[in-house]
């Protein structure tokens, strides 16, 4: 490989997004940032914002009051730029955009169960009983959970590509093929050609340009 195709492939490698998260983490980020919401009446603001992925919810600290909040209202926001990433919310699942031609985004998966409750002797079970409440407050829900703590086993993502307007979803090889019918074979070849591997984020952006290209 020629020494310029090499410093491009590693430019574009070292501005693509992180997408890792902290060990069992229910969040897509390890703190608060600094974000830009715009609405969609044309307004924007600036708020310290992070994903929960088990919970799939926008959390915010209401800068009034200090408190950590979730969003209610997820209709009125259009777009989030959280550390230089872009999001879009459908319904209230967080889409990072991560190609603008084609269109692609990210959604994020995590897989959870309770935390075992103690219950007595050093034991514990996830049968044991705990309450949670949500009080409402105006622009947000202000959560005061107790007790049940979400343990994450696993975080994971899969694609959606948008094509005249329309978003398709897909999770392995396969469904991506069925998106583009009669290209099967050749977008086969590529995956191999290029040992692809699902998570590469990057690899599979150059997959779907290519898939557009055919």
């Amino acid at each position: 490989m020629k020494p310029t195709c090499c410093l491009l492939l590693l430019l574009a490698a070292l501005s693509m997004p992180g997408y890792g998260q902290e060990p069992l983490s229910a969040y897509l980020f390890d703190d608060y940032h600094d974000a830009v919401v715009y609405f969609r009446d044309g307004r924007k603001s600036a708020e310290k914002v992070n994903y929960n992925l088990v919970e799939s919810a926008l959390y915010f600290i209401d800068k009034r009051d200090g408190q950590v909040k979730v969003v209610s209202n997820y209709q009125a926001i259009d777009s989030l730029i959280i550390a230089r990433r872009t999001f879009l919310l459908d319904g209230n699942t967080a889409l990072e955009k991560v190609s603008p031609a084609p269109i692609v985004y990210i959604r994020f998966n995590a897989s959870s169960k309770y935390k075992p409750q103690a219950i007595g002797y050093g034991l514990s079970s996830e049968l044991a009983s705990v309450d949670a409440y949500s009080s409402a407050s105006f622009q947000g829900i202000r959560t005061d959970l107790q007790g049940k703590e979400r343990e994450v086993s696993k975080i994971s993502h899969d694609y959606i590509i948008e094509k005249s307007g329309k978003r398709s979803r897909f999770s392995n090889f396969k469904q991506l093929y069925r998106i583009y019918t009669g290209h099967r074979e050749t977008l086969e070849q590529y995956v191999a050609q290029h040992e692809l591997d699902f998570n590469d984020v990057a690899g599979m952006i150059a997959l779907c340009r290519y898939a557009e290209s055919l």
